[in-house]
């Protein structure tokens, strides 16, 4: 560190001092991964945005950043976090991936007002469209793999497999598929399978 560098950091120890600020580095010492499930326990959400945070975590975030330390995060780790779910094999959107970096600064902001960390290295990261990996064409299955799929899957889903490959269904709207979704040369899809149709309080096992 120089002296201009010195000098600098010997006046905001002076005015964290006089403001009366204390932070204790070990604070910061906790997994990210137990800290995000601290968080999210102290979220007020709907229960699909809570499902879908704990999607995230659980299969995301966790897996790639969870054993690193609050303190020990950079801004690049998230940047090349974000970058990693759209370009790899989760392959999630452009929106979605901005939208899960949205929780995910959410989430290091909390720490920063309950002192475990000064900053906040995941604020503002997003990926643009222009970063946006072009399909891998090795990576779509053929129409001979997707009748394979569909021999080999049980056959109440078969035909959830070629309504997904053939019109891009979600797998709630193609499990939703009835006779009154055909139309003449297109499909209307107007339902889908209720995120909460497992629960036995559901009071309909379809959602528009």
């Amino acid at each position: 560190m120089g002296a201009d560098g010195a000098d600098a950091f010997a006046d905001k120890v002076e005015n964290d001092k006089k403001a009366d600020i204390r932070f204790d580095p070990g604070r910061g010492l906790v997994a990210l991964r137990a800290w995000a499930q601290e968080w999210l326990e102290r979220q007020v959400v709907g229960e699909s945005t809570r499902r879908n945070y704990e999607g995230f975590i659980r299969n995301h975030l966790g897996p790639r950043l969870g054993r690193k330390t609050l303190a020990g995060l950079a801004r690049r780790d998230f940047e090349e976090f974000a970058k990693s779910l759209h370009a790899s094999g989760e392959g999630l959107a452009v929106s979605t991936v901005n939208d899960r970096m949205v929780m995910v600064a959410a989430l290091m902001e909390a720490a920063v007002v309950d002192k475990r960390i000064t900053e906040n290295p995941a604020r503002g990261i997003r990926i643009s469209r222009r970063d946006v990996v072009a399909v891998d064409e090795d990576a779509v299955p053929t129409p001979a793999e997707v009748d394979l799929i569909a021999a080999h899957i049980a056959p109440q889903f078969r035909l959830a497999v070629h309504l997904q490959s053939g019109t891009g269904q979600r797998p709630s709207e193609a499990l939703a598929f009835s006779t009154e979704c055909a139309r003449s040369g297109f499909v209307r899809v107007r339902w889908q399978v209720s995120a909460k149709a497992h629960y036995e309080d559901c009071p309909a096992s379809f959602a528009p």
